[in-house]
């Protein structure tokens, strides 16, 4: 079967797409090594290649730049982790917890951009609905699992309960002095082990 032939239109629209996923690589790369309210549109135009001005072309602002690099990473972590809690027949809030926190360990510069924008970020109202669409699909993972567990009522109180829970152990002992990287992964997943068996104990 012969193939329709590519427009113009269509290859400026790739060449389009290609560009701004490098932009976003380039930013998610300088994330990964410098503090990112340190990262600066020239720092980025450096690391991708390009001219500052040509980021302007994709994205109006630090802001808008940011968020969009911070909902890429969303997305790759809500499929993967929808993808391993979809597996199983009946998950519990336990285990819930336990693949959440074992991401964010596996995945650090996720954890550091959810950091950033829980800690030292100030989304602007046109921003606001892009960033709750993320969020809400992320926390009705965590719903799923309230309502296979029983619990009727508030469901997505608890979510938020417990999602703040966990967030709240990772940025209290990520970095906690004095100790090495394994005991400190040992105790946060302790940690969220026991958080997920009090949340248990609330459904019931």
């Amino acid at each position: 079967m012969e193939q329709k032939p590519i427009t113009l239109k269509e290859l400026k629209e790739a060449e389009r797409e290609s560009r701004k996923q490098l932009i976003l690589t380039a930013t998610l790369n300088l994330f990964g090594k410098k503090q990112i309210s340190e990262v600066s549109i020239r720092d980025i135009a450096k690391e991708a290649g390009i001219s500052p001005a040509l980021i302007y072309r994709h994205f109006h602002d630090r802001d808008e730049l940011f968020l969009e690099a911070f909902l890429l990473k969303s997305e790759e972590m809500i499929t993967a982790f929808d993808s391993i809690i979809s597996k199983r027949r009946n998950v519990s809030i336990e285990e819930i917890g336990k693949e959440f926190i074992h991401f964010l360990l596996n995945n650090p510069l996720f954890f550091k951009m959810m950091s950033y924008f829980m800690l030292d970020y100030s989304l602007r109202e046109e921003h606001l609905d892009k960033f709750n669409t993320t969020i809400r699909e992320l926390l009705a993972i965590f719903d799923k699992g309230f309502e296979e567990n029983g619990l009727k009522e508030n469901i997505r109180l608890h979510s938020h309960a417990f999602f703040s829970s966990l967030n709240g152990v990772m940025i209290t002992f990520y970095n906690y002095p004095g100790r090495s990287e394994e005991e400190i992964r040992n105790h946060i997943e302790r940690l969220a082990s026991l958080i997920g068996k009090l949340f248990v104990q609330a459904t019931k």
